[in-house]
Order: C-alpha cells, then sequence, then structure tokens
C-alpha cells in the first residue's frame, strides 16, 4: 500500500513539473492561447477581472510602449540561424504536430507514448534532441533505458533525421540501410570537418579510396537534410513578434519587465472552492478537486516562469549593461551555462527559458539566444565577442586605402596586433556577414 501511494506522489511530482517545464518553454503568444484554451475547458479557472480593471491602464501603456518603440527594428534574425526563412503560414504544419500525428499510429507502450510526447515538445529549432537521457529520465521520473527506447521509436520517424543528437547522428541516419552508402558513411563518421571543408583529396587520402568515389559519396551527403526542421513551419515566426522581455531606458538607469501586458491573468473560482463542502457526490467531488488542483498548478507554474524570466533579464541587463547603452559591438561573451550557475538553476533550465523568447529594448528586438554565446576569444584584454571583432574589421576596411584593399590575411595580422588571434578563415566569416566583399571586389582602379 505504502509503495503505491508513493508511486503515485512521483507521479504527480513528474507530471507537475513537466506542466512547469512546458509553460516556461512558451513565448509571450503560445502562452496566450495556451491559458485562453484552460480558461475555456476548466470551470473552475477564470479570469481575474480585478487585475483587468487595476492593471488596465498599466497594459494600455505597456502597449503603446511596445509599438511606439518597434517601428525600426521589429524583428532581428540570426544571421546564420533564421537566414533565408520565410515567415510560416497560419495553417501550415509544424514539425511537432507532424510527429505527434505519426504517434497515433504507433503501436507502442503508453510509457513510451508519454516519454515520446515529451522528447517530441523539447526538440530544438534544427528537429534535434539535444537534452541528456539521464535528465529526460529525472524530469519524467522514469529509468534511462525506457527514454533511450523511446528515442530509437523517435528516430525511427519521419523526417529521417529527427530526434538526432548531433549532425553527424542525422546525417548517419538518413544512410541508414542505403545500398552503396558505405564510404558516405565512414566520411560522415570519421571525416566531416574535411567534408566541410571540401577537403576530398584528403578523405581520399586518409580513407585509400579512389577520388571519384569520394566525390560521389561527397555529393550523396550534400543531398541529405542536416536540419529535419527545414521543410516545416516555425510558430514562432509570426508577421508581429511579442517580446517576452522589455528592457527600458529610464532617465539615470535601466529597467527589466516581463511583458505580461498580453496574458490573461487566472484565479481559482471562489464557488467551486466553497462548493467543496456541500458535494456529497464522491465522482463529482473528485472532478472538482482534480479541477481545482489543475488550476493551482496552472497560476503557480505562469508565476514561476515569469520569475525566471524576470531573473533572466535582470542577468542580461547586468552583464550585458554595454551593450544596452551603446550598441551590439559592445556585446559581452557570456554562456548560458554562467547564467545557470549565478541564477543557481540547471543550464538545461535556462534554455528551455531562452527558447522562442525575444527581449525588446531601445536598439531594437532580439531574441534572447542572441545575449548568449559558447564564448568570447580570449585576446590581451579579456575576451572578445564575435560582434566586437566584426567591428574592428569593418573600422580597419573602412580606413584602408581603396587602390591597396586589405586581405583577409592583412586583415587577420591586424586583429592580432590587437590581441585578437583568429584564423584567417574566420576572418572572411566574419567579413562576408557584414556584407563587406573581398579585397578584389573592394579595389578601386
Amino acid at each position: 500500500m505504502e509503495l503505491r501511494q508513493e508511486a503515485a506522489l512521483g507521479m504527480r511530482l513528474s507530471q507537475k513539473m513537466i506542466q512547469r517545464l512546458s509553460v516556461l518553454q512558451m513565448g509571450t503568444q503560445e502562452l496566450r492561447e495556451y491559458l485562453d484554451r484552460e480558461i475555456l475547458e476548466n470551470p473552475v479557472m477564470e479570469l481575474d477581472e480585478s487585475y483587468a480593471d487595476q492593471g488596465k491602464d498599466e497594459r494600455e501603456a505597456m502597449i503603446h510602449w511596445l509599438e511606439a518603440n518597434d517601428s525600426q527594428n521589429r524583428v532581428y534574425y540570426q544571421e546564420e540561424r533564421e537566414e533565408n526563412r520565410e515567415l510560416a503560414a497560419e495553417d501550415e504544419v509544424s514539425l511537432e504536430d507532424y510527429l505527434l500525428e505519426q504517434l497515433l499510429y504507433m503501436k507502442i507502450e503508453k510509457e513510451d507514448v508519454k516519454i515520446l510526447k515529451y522528447m517530441i515538445q523539447n526538440l530544438d529549432e534544427r528537429g534535434y534532441y539535444t537534452e541528456s537521457f539521464q535528465e529526460t529520465a529525472q524530469v519524467l521520473g522514469t529509468e534511462t533505458d525506457c527514454v533511450e527506447r523511446a528515442a530509437s521509436f523517435l528516430k525511427s520517424m519521419e523526417p529521417a533525421g529527427v530526434g538526432a543528437r548531433d549532425l553527424k547522428e542525422c546525417l548517419l541516419i538518413q544512410l541508414e540501410g542505403r545500398e552503396g552508402a558505405e564510404l558516405a558513411r565512414i566520411i560522415v563518421r570519421n571525416y566531416l570537418e574535411e567534408f566541410g571543408k571540401n577537403q576530398l583529396g584528403l578523405i581520399a587520402k586518409r580513407s585509400k579510396a579512389d577520388l571519384e568515389e569520394v566525390k560521389q559519396a561527397c555529393e550523396l551527403i550534400r543531398s541529405l537534410n542536416p536540419r529535419p526542421s527545414n521543410s516545416f513551419s516555425v510558430r514562432r515566426f509570426k508577421e508581429y513578434l511579442i517580446p517576452d522581455i522589455l528592457v527600458v531606458k529610464l532617465k539615470e538607469y535601466f529597467d527589466v519587465l516581463v511583458n505580461d501586458a498580453y496574458c490573461p491573468r487566472i484565479r481559482v473560482s471562489r464557488y467551486y472552492m466553497d462548493l467543496l463542502a456541500h458535494i456529497d457526490d464522491r465522482e463529482v467531488l473528485q472532478y472538482v478537486r482534480e479541477k481545482l488542483e489543475s488550476a493551482r498548478e496552472i497560476q503557480e507554474s505562469v508565476e514561476q516562469r515569469r520569475d525566471t524570466l524576470q531573473e533572466l533579464g535582470t542577468l542580461i541587463l547586468k552583464r550585458q549593461i554595454r551593450f544596452f547603452k551603446n550598441g551590439r559591438e559592445y556585446l559581452m561573451p557570456l554562456t548560458q551555462k554562467e547564467a545557470a550557475q549565478e541564477l543557481g538553476i540547471s543550464p538545461s533550465t535556462v534554455s528551455r527559458a531562452v527558447k522562442d523568447k525575444y527581449l525588446q529594448c531601445p536598439w531594437g528586438t532580439y531574441p534572447l539566444s542572441f545575449f548568449f554565446s559558447v564564448g568570447g576569444i580570449e585576446t590581451g584584454g579579456g575576451k572578445e565577442t564575435p560582434e566586437s571583432i566584426k567591428v574592428y574589421i569593418r573600422k580597419f576596411i573602412e580606413e584602408e586605402n581603396k587602390k591597396k584593399p586589405y586581405s583577409d590575411r592583412i586583415l587577420t595580422e591586424k586583429l592580432r596586433e590587437t590581441g585578437i588571434s583568429i584564423s584567417r578563415r574566420t576572418v572572411a566569416k566574419y567579413r562576408e556577414a557584414l556584407g563587406i566583399g573581398d579585397a578584389l571586389s573592394r579595389k578601386i582602379y
């Protein structure tokens, strides 16, 4: 009997944790739609009219501020991740919906269905599943073996490559079972970096394969899809993005606000709480209790999301104050791991809080991921971010003699003189990201 009680408690705690993580991951628009649905479906939940009246002026002022400050730079698109992607139409199918539909027709155990739903809902924007199996097992209150089994089901779903841990696994999944693809599999497993650099001769030499065969294998690899999510709509790409965090510039300081002006504030109905003492029917009593518990858990999840975003926004403001004062070339290195340590939460919680969220400030609207980097580049005076290095490159090119423009090699040397040591290839990548041509195209005859 006691064992059954503990198991039931563990399940409730697990479900509660899943809900909180799910709400944390929602953007403002998605949260609003979610709360609207819950209010319609749960009779004990209702709109907090007192909050609606009391906060009306404040919310109208915030919405006015959003519109007034959002005319020039409504959306910042990340250079690599969002390039050439179209805004999704409302009626397009998302990758999540497509996978959940397949799940309906799969003959698998109920426990596997629960894990698979969680994994599908936590795929990243590429369609990869990067959370560790151990952490997933801990969140769901299950065994790591069960998560690994569910992951194998996910990887068997369409589009091929979905659920992979990284690019290598994604490509190998797509090559699995293909006739005549053995050399392509060898290249993906062992020479992916050389493949990326188009060093076909080196691959042929190291793999002891014929150069023509290597060319054919590489053509096959290029025909694969490195991002299984590519052909699906992404819900966050709307015509109008609602920022989740606002950094407002006041007279002498900046302030951080969580944007809940667009979200309904909910409360638990006093009528149903009072009704509990007068219900004789056991089934009705159980139903009302479950709905009341669900409503309270949603309230707590929304409040926890708000607190986490407030803390994260405050941390970003503190660590990136130079950016907010002076512009994007002053962005400082900051990793999600560092933020997690400073906030006293797990890196996966930070990752969920960052996912699909936007911050609006006087410089424009940016995805939260913009403020986090894998790590800065060591220099003589500390660390530099790619953004600050691009400022140096632009400055050098603006000052060059246009009859003898700087090659990427010379730009690399000039950066090294300032204490920034990066490769010529990286310099070329940053120069191209700035929309600046090579030395030959810049030359004035």
